[in-house]
């Protein structure tokens, strides 16, 4: 047909949606409370942004002062390195408290402003929480937006005390110049904290921050934290990710999170996860398999490496101890009987580093082992580190790490996806920045391109003209089993009940609701006990980038239910005709708050029915 063919060549023809696929930087770096180089900014931020469209930027302790500086130089470096004396925050960002430790505590102790969200304010209506004028007006946000220029837009930022996050976009995807569904590709910005540090966790010396946005049809998230310091709090990190999540729900659907609700959630900072080589190390058969790093080694990573250098001390010392890493690496058995002392740690950690053995590092690295037993970061990727551990180093350029801690890598960058989407989000790099010489954490950045989902794309462009349900497939969930919801034996029974959810959220906003099953933890829905509906979708492959979301619920008799974990599938990818019926079995660990330890599983059939009887009925 003539005409078929000028609408197939007007689509060849036609430019790329600035949506379809788009670049991304992410940078995390703790400095150290000392004031940043401006000059040290281009050796991992393009000059004008170069080639990104978004630029999101995390930092911890970013409490530095412009005229409280000590002057800390050392040799061959330039004596404009300054130190900011370690000393409490306000709960205001950037402003600096002088009174005692007493005083400050109890002044953060009174202020609302780093108190984290509670439940009981939950609202229907997702709310952000307010950011101060002068919190937009600070030293390090100015010289990132010197260095971006005018073609750059600060889209959203979320401050508490010496944590700041940053999200910047290019212009023209904020200005209405490029159009998505009537509006600017960048929409929909909203950002929240949580506070986890001192006094109970009400005090956000630790804590995280929130920014989501959608970037034409998909939708992001971001997460930049700093958790709890020190090798033996492992447990703490886990719990404070927990919280993180449970308390930044005001830019959340109300029944899910901020890794559960997002196309794409990228989470970065300072987790403070150690290496620990008395643990025992992740093997192979334990590590999670990640996406491979797909960044080539740079130089700036080999410079890192080729500078990762130890103290001197007894060649005996360091050479026994890197023996005994590389045997804890290779052990497959349960036990680790390793007994390094802290100084034995030290050296056999520097001297797999300066080997460029990072691979045999990361299987003694806490964060790596705690995602292998399902503690933490549940479903998230990471690339490869092909660097030495970024803290904790001489304030100078270069990698020489201090005897003080053992070496590791604090600093990291990881993501998540919805099902299918998995395969939409490329890491092109990942690397530490080793010439930034004016904290004892080295940065870390990472480059990534995404692509968004046409199909997504184009039944949200449907949904304008108005979307017909007559075209909706008839949905069902059949044959629904979960098993060890609750976790031990000694917690309470509960009365597990699911709430089903499809994404994107924005076109389907109708809850549907199982049967109760009372105290069982292996409670089994059939027939009756399981909705039926219909979501938007007017065809399978559009249905195939769809997410079904099983939010499991445990009912209350007195109280709020509460929510034990979430499992997000796939709907069936097999192209189908008019008339034709999907079924596809799932098995899958309920995830709660990034943890699948203790929570339980589901198992199901999940039906998908286009046919004419289905879609009259």
């Amino acid at each position: 047909d003539p005409g078929e063919a000028d609408c197939q060549n007007s689509e060849v023809d036609a430019p790329p949606a600035p949506w379809d696929s788009f670049k991304l930087l992410c940078f995390t770096w703790n400095l150290g409370d000392a004031k940043p180089l401006e000059e040290e900014l281009s050796h991992w931020l393009p000059l004008s942004g170069g080639e990104f469209d978004l630029v999101v930027v995390g930092v911890q302790e970013c409490g530095y002062a412009g005229s409280d500086i000590t002057r800390t130089p050392y040799a061959g470096v330039s004596p404009d390195i300054k130190r900011t004396p370690k000393k409490r925050k306000s709960l205001q960002g950037s402003c600096a408290v002088k009174a005692n430790m007493i005083a400050s505590a109890a002044e953060e102790f009174y202020e609302i402003l780093a108190r984290s969200p509670s439940r009981s304010d939950l609202s229907p209506t997702p709310r952000s929480r307010e950011v101060t004028e002068k919190a937009f007006s600070f030293h390090w946000d100015d010289i990132l937006a010197e260095r971006l220029g005018d073609g750059f837009v600060r889209v959203q930022q979320a401050v508490l005390m010496s944590m700041r996050l940053l999200v910047f976009a290019r212009a023209q995807h904020c200005d209405g110049s490029q159009r998505w569904r009537g509006g600017p590709v960048v929409h929909s910005v909203q950002q929240t904290y949580s506070a986890t540090g001192l006094l109970a966790g009400t005090v956000g010396n630790k804590g995280g921050l929130v920014v989501s946005l959608g970037f034409g049809p998909t939708s992001l998230c971001f997460v930049s934290c700093h958790l709890a310091a020190h090798m033996k709090f492992v447990n703490k990190r886990d719990s404070d990710c927990q919280e993180i999540l449970a308390e930044t729900w005001p830019v959340c659907h109300s029944r899910l999170d901020a890794v559960s609700q997002f196309d794409h959630c990228f989470w970065l900072g300072d987790l403070n996860y150690r290496i620990d080589m008395n643990a025992t190390p992740c093997t192979a058969t334990t590590t999670p398999t990640d996406r491979a790093c797909h960044s080539a080694t740079t130089t700036a990573a080999a410079t890192a490496t080729a500078t990762a250098t130890t103290r001197p001390t007894r060649p005996t010392t360091a050479t026994a101890a890197a023996t005994a890493a590389t045997t804890a690496t290779t052990t497959t058995t349960t036990t680790n009987h390793n007994t390094f002392s802290e100084k034995e740690q030290f050296f056999a950690i520097t001297a797999l580093a300066t080997d460029g053995r990072f691979r045999e590092l990361m299987a003694h690295d806490q964060l790596t082992c705690q995602r292998a037993l399902g503690k933490a970061f549940a479903g998230f990727q990471e690339g490869c580190p092909d660097f030495p551990p970024t803290f904790k180093v001489e304030r100078r350029p270069g990698v020489q790490h201090i005897q003080q801690r053992a070496p590791s890598y604090c600093d990291r960058v990881l993501w998540k996806s919805m099902p299918p989407l998995k395969d939409h989000v490329l890491q092109h790099y990942l690397g530490s920045v080793p010439e930034v010489s004016s904290s004892d954490h080295k940065p870390v950045v990472a480059h990534f391109e995404l692509r968004s989902s046409a199909e997504l794309a184009a039944l949200l462009l449907q949904a304008d003209g108005g979307l017909d349900p007559a075209r909706f497939p008839v949905v069902r969930v059949s044959e629904l089993r979960g098993h060890g919801l609750g976790g031990a034996s000694g917690r309470k029974v509960p009365s597990p009940y699911v709430v089903l959810l499809v994404a994107p959220l924005q076109l389907n906003s109708e809850e549907h609701v199982s049967a109760v099953k009372k105290r069982t933890r292996n409670p089994v829905w059939r027939g009756q006990d399981l909705p039926v509906w219909r979501p938007a979708a007017t065809t399978q492959a559009e249905l195939s980038h769809c997410t079904l979301l099983l939010v499991v619920y445990d009912r209350s008799r007195l109280g709020s239910d509460v929510r034990m974990g979430c499992v997000a599938l796939r709907f069936p990818a097999a192209e189908c005709s008019s008339g034709t019926s999907l079924r596809c079995s799932f098995h899958e660990p309920i995830v709660d708050r990034n943890q699948t330890e203790g929570r339980g599983t589901l198992r199901g059939v999940l039906e998908v029915d286009w046919s004419p009887a289905a879609l009259e009925s």
